[in-house]
């Protein structure tokens, strides 16, 4: 399942340990999509109880030139709701930006994709935020398409 990376790139698969620098990866991505947000503490807690490679794995990439990991793709299993198909939820998939355009958020995507294939997985699921256009486009160029819509409300106000 080796998924060719541009020269100067390297693969690293998450292990265990990696639950800090995930976390800390999952938050970066978080604060970009809500720079208003203080803290991201309780993305601890998710962490901890998702992550256990290699049900969850994840994938670094690493800058070859001083080692540094800027890529990284996280996933697991899922069912999707309306077929009840096993597939791949994919949790995160975030490319440093100084290292973007460089085909690596397209190659976290394809070893995620062989990962799930091996698994037998019917196909990928994942969430991206409404006003992400970036995003939305670069999963859209990929073949994903919109499925639905998920809706909040802050309860902090009492007009029900």
């Amino acid at each position: 399942m080796l998924v060719t990376l541009p020269s100067g790139y390297n693969w690293q698969e998450g292990q265990r340990q990696d639950q800090q620098r995930l976390q800390q990866w999952l938050a970066a991505t978080l604060q970009e999509t809500f720079p208003q947000q203080q803290s991201w503490s309780h993305l601890q807690t998710t962490v901890e109880q998702l992550y256990d490679p290699p049900t969850t794995p994840c994938w670094w990439i690493r800058w070859q030139k001083d080692g540094s990991f800027v890529g990284c793709g996280w996933a697991g299993v899922s069912r999707d709701q309306v077929t009840h198909d096993r597939i791949a939820y994919i949790f995160l998939i975030r490319v440093d930006p100084a290292h973007q355009h460089r085909g690596l958020g397209r190659a976290l995507l394809q070893i995620i994709t062989e990962w799930a294939k091996s698994r037998e997985l019917r196909g990928l699921s994942l969430q991206v935020f409404s006003h992400n256009e970036t995003a939305l486009k670069f999963y859209q160029q990929l073949g994903f398409h919109l499925q639905g819509y998920w809706m909040g409300k802050s309860l902090s106000s009492m007009d029900i």
